[in-house]
């Protein structure tokens, strides 16, 4: 009788598979050519996937008047500068008597010398506000929201943004907001292809938020849109704020190149033999099959004459012994057996390579059941890639019986 089981892992992960003993009626060969494909499967080891999360706040875009984003974005980084330090002091200074003129001057100095430093972008703000001139004061306040989105006075910058922009371009922001949380709960649910479709929104409202390309390039690749994916990671990339961005981008891109493969359409075809090697894309291992098939095919159908003397007395008593000449196929049975297993083998491989080929070509870290809503960059995840579908893998129980495990993860 088939042994069942089922398993779960913390992920959520669920396998139920079965084992189904190989009857020793069959052929040696197949037992063999099955312990042969096990040894092949754990020999082929798969390339881990580097997995990346949504990013859940967005830099440009999310408040009114930071369409546009400062030429600055993303190449800084805060510096130790003294003289800086020593013109941030003069500025708050200045401010605090009600210089706002001689603050705003020292604060553009300092943020010439120190670009990364969101504080000064926040001090030279206020000096433009103080000063009524609310095109350079917006610009810094959205450059502050480049520098810092979850800085401490990032809430106060977005509530004096409104008093500061238009209403239409106030309207604009809080609909390119709707849109990104929309896509980040989509995402989160699985709806990956509804939820490319609300970042498309995003990058559309927003050009210059790079989190609407990245998030989209993540939804599309889960959805199985890989070109696409691959094309907003790369415009990502292009642009990436950190390094770490970069790498991590880089090496998903990498992944995303690689080829996959359908494991249904390796199973259809593999009923051919050696096809489902050569929709898989390795014609020589097809080749291989085939020929072997068609050799144990042919060899089932070798013929193979005997003589024998028959002795032999006719119903007068006279002995009239004569010649018996038989014609069989000594090798019909093995011969069909080796084929067919053969066949069955080469299946049955050419799927466990299409799914691995599936399971190594993930990019998006699948978000544990109850996880918050925070923060991520594009640095690689501990996660296990998913891994949903039907998959066929050999195995041998521990009394040494040789079967099939049939696996689906859902």
């Amino acid at each position: 009788m088939p042994r069942q089981s089922s398993q779960c892992d913390r992920a959520g992960d669920c396998v139920v598979w079965s084992i189904r003993p190989v009857r020793r009626t069959s052929s040696r060969l197949l037992v063999s050519a099955l312990l042969v494909l096990g040894a092949l499967g754990s020999q082929s080891t798969r390339a881990s996937a580097q997995l990346l999360e949504p990013k859940r706040l967005l830099t440009t875009g999310p408040a009114p008047g930071c369409d546009v984003a400062a030429p600055t974005q993303g190449a800084v980084a805060r510096r130790d500068n003294v003289e800086a330090r020593r013109l941030a002091a003069a500025g708050q200074e200045a401010a605090l008597i009600g210089d706002q003129a001689a603050a705003r001057d020292a604060f553009a100095k300092a943020a010439l010398l120190n670009p990364g430093d969101e504080r000064v972008a926040y001090d030279l703000a206020r000096a433009h506000e103080e000063l009524s001139d609310n095109d350079k004061a917006t610009a810094e306040y959205c450059r502050y929201l480049t520098l810092s989105p979850g800085g401490r006075e990032a809430a106060d910058v977005r509530e004096r943004l409104l008093r500061l922009v238009p209403a239409p371009q106030v309207k604009r922001a809080q609909d390119v907001q709707v849109a990104f949380r929309l896509g980040l709960g989509l995402f989160d649910d699985g709806n990956y292809s509804a939820a490319a479709r609300a970042f498309d929104d995003v990058v559309r409202a927003a050009p210059t938020a790079s989190e609407g390309i990245y998030n989209r390039g993540l939804a599309r690749a889960a959805s199985g849109n890989r070109a696409d994916a691959l094309k907003d990671l790369e415009l990502f990339r292009a642009a990436a704020p950190t390094v770490d961005d970069r790498v991590a981008v880089g090496r998903a891109v990498e992944t995303l190149r690689r080829p996959v493969f359908n494991p249904g359409a390796a199973f259809a075809l593999g009923l051919l033999p050696g096809f489902g090697q050569f929709s898989t894309g390795r014609p020589v291992r097809g080749v291989i099959v085939l020929l072997a098939v068609a050799g144990s095919a042919g060899a089932s159908f070798t013929q193979r004459t005997t003589e024998s003397t028959v002795a032999y007395v006719d119903p007068n008593g006279v002995a009239a012994p004569y010649t018996r000449t038989t014609t069989e196929r000594p090798y019909l049975v093995p011969g069909l057996a080796a084929a067919g297993g053969l066949t069955l083998i080469a299946m049955i491989e050419a799927v466990v390579f299409a799914n691995r080929s599936q399971r190594g070509a993930a990019i998006v870290a699948r978000r544990a059941a109850g996880d918050g809503a925070k923060p991520s960059t594009a640095k690689p995840s501990t996660a296990r890639p998913p891994s949903e579908g039907f998959s066929i893998a050999p195995v041998v129980d521990g009394r040494g019986r040789t079967g099939l495990q049939f696996s689906r993860r859902f």
